[in-house]
């Protein structure tokens, strides 16, 4: 199933894709007034629209059915990750949006070598954009600016549950930190050179459960995804 992106409310039962999707849709796949195709908000819904018209400029349809969030996640899922160097960042954005994240935050941590600057981070938006698509989801993740580690504490008020991946921890795998009645969870992974110490004492002072992904050192950015992963295939959302 093709999936196209359109961010504004159907008006009166009609919707409209400009640009890039309407080219998609008229000059690409070649639809005629009367085909179907499916339509995001990126806000959850999904709409199913038999088309009126078609240009290479503009599409207009009627909306019929709409399903609410149909392939989702039932829990929220976020994820933190300290901000990595080259296309490592995108693919870590790529990987987490196409498993259901709800948002994405970049985070600044003692030892982040990468930078996050204004053309990275509209970068990672249209990443994730093309993820949602390709993966058939209905939900954009939110993506803002670099955050630091104590902004997590503001941030983290909209999850029940945050957890830390850490290369130094042992012994407590996420089995023994997550919580199965929780209806959100932020995930939180560092650098290419793992968190300090301190760093971790202080999220463990905000409540967060610290875990290990096992005895293999992986990289950072397979770290983030696999974390997601498991996340939700313990809150029986991969099932």
């Amino acid at each position: 199933m093709e999936l196209f992106f359109c961010p504004q409310k159907p008006v009166r039962g009609l919707i409209e894709l400009c640009g890039s999707e309407a080219g998609h849709i008229g000059r690409v796949l070649r639809h005629r007034p009367g085909d179907m195709i499916h339509v995001t908000d990126g806000q959850g819904n999904e709409f199913e629209v038999v088309l009126d018209s078609v240009t290479r400029e503009r599409v207009t349809g009627r909306v019929g059915k709409t399903c609410l969030r149909p392939r989702e996640p039932r829990r929220r899922v976020g994820l933190a990750q300290a901000v990595l160097k080259g296309d490592k960042f995108a693919r870590v954005c790529e990987g987490a949006t196409e498993l259901g994240i709800s948002q994405f935050i970049p985070l600044r941590t003692a030892r982040t070598v990468g930078r996050l600057s204004e053309a990275r981070l509209a970068r990672l938006r249209q990443v994730a954009l093309a993820a949602m698509k390709s993966s058939t989801g209905t939900v954009l993740p939110e993506i803002g600016p670099a955050a630091d580690l104590r902004d997590l504490a503001d941030l983290r008020r909209h999850y029940d549950q945050t957890v830390v991946a850490y290369e130094d921890e042992h012994s407590t795998g996420l089995g023994g930190v997550l919580r199965s009645e929780v209806d959100s969870v932020l995930v939180v992974v560092g650098p290419e050179g793992g968190f300090e110490p301190d760093e971790i004492a202080l999220l463990r002072t905000t409540g967060a459960g610290v875990f290990t992904l096992g005895p293999r050192r992986l990289r950072a950015e397979t770290a983030g995804v696999v974390a997601v992963g498991a996340v939700l295939q313990l809150l029986g959302e991969m099932c």
